[in-house]
């Protein structure tokens, strides 16, 4: 499980919820948690639906 879906489900958040926030389709958001988050940049986006967490908690690792 990557680590934007563990933090999805511990927030208990809706891909719909996610998407808002970071302005795309719940299916990106969807990918986003099979594939993982690499890029710092991607981080910071999606970081910014989960207040009080930072975005190096959502990168996995190489």
């Amino acid at each position: 499980m990557t680590k934007l879906k563990a933090m999805r489900i511990r927030k208990k958040m809706r891909l719909r919820e996610i998407a808002m926030v970071v302005k795309t389709t719940p299916q990106t958001v969807q990918q986003m948690e099979k594939r993982g988050i690499f890029k710092p940049s991607t981080a910071q986006k999606y970081a910014k639906a989960f207040p009080g967490i930072s975005w190096r908690d959502l990168l996995e690792e190489p």
